[in-house]
């Protein structure tokens, strides 16, 4: 037998695997795929949002924060990660204007989001504490409907799922396509406790649980992996909402999977 063909067969098995692990744990709870916890506690919740040079999006990101519905969300802190562009004056002006926006700037660039994420953490003082990134919208009751799950003091953190907004081009269609996919079958893993990552925008982490892990590791790109794998090792419980979640722009970082334009 060729190499070729071990791999084809390898590949062929891994796939076939996934595919029947995904849908036994589908059957059974089916019904439940679209169902969030009402709210019981308004606990209290600051949204950290970290940003470098992202000048032609985060006022939009600021106000899609401010539109939400959730009445208990206490503070915006927008962390300047020093940004060479216009970004730290926008963000100025939002402070500005509303009083539950707040405005920092690190002393130095940490030159990864982890860094910008634990700084802003510092001014964080509310039972909840979440990130979004600067080209990230939250739909205006995501957070609303992801706070329910900290009813089970188990659990460690929330995440939601993610839509890619411009869908005009082919390369963006099947970015689209991905991403629901993603969604899916992270909301899947959650049945089984099995959900790997935490993504930048939009997770909500209970502050507590938050800093028994010390924050997010700020050598690491990956830090919302890293971070995940810590609330596992310690045992927590991780949910996403698969009802609604934040929509990704265009224009943003590889990272995330998504092509500048």
């Amino acid at each position: 037998m060729d190499i070729l063909t071990l791999i084809y067969l390898a590949y062929s098995f891994i796939a076939l695997y996934f595919l029947f692990l995904f849908i036994l744990i589908y059957l059974p709870n089916r019904k439940d795929l679209f169902s969030y916890p009402k709210i019981t506690k308004e606990y209290s919740l600051s949204i950290v949002v970290p940003c470098y040079n992202g000048e032609e999006s985060i006022a939009k990101t600021i106000q899609a924060l401010l539109d939400s519905d959730y009445k208990n969300l206490k503070k915006i802190i927008v962390v300047d990660d020093c940004s060479t562009d216009n970004s730290y004056e926008i963000i100025k002006k939002f402070a500005e204007k509303y009083s539950k926006v707040l405005a920092v700037k690190t002393p130095k660039n940490t030159g990864k989001a982890g860094g910008a994420k634990n700084y802003g953490a510092k001014f964080v003082n509310t039972d909840l504490i979440g990130f979004t990134d600067a080209d990230s919208y939250p739909q205006e009751s995501a957070i609303r409907k992801m706070i329910g799950f900290f009813d089970n003091e188990k659990t460690g953190a929330v995440t939601s799922m993610v839509l890619v907004k411009k869908r005009e081009k082919l390369i963006e269609k099947l970015q689209a396509i991905e991403y629901k996919i993603i969604a899916f079958t992270r909301r899947l893993l959650g049945f089984v406790d099995a959900i790997y990552v935490t993504p930048g925008p939009l997770s909500i982490y209970r502050k507590s649980v938050f800093e028994e892990v010390g924050g997010f590791d700020e050598k690491n790109l990956t830090e919302d992996i890293e971070i995940t794998w810590h609330l596992i090792l310690k045992k927590y419980k991780l949910k996403c909402l698969f009802l609604q979640g934040f929509i990704l722009l265009p224009q943003i970082s590889l990272k995330h999977g998504l092509i500048r334009e």
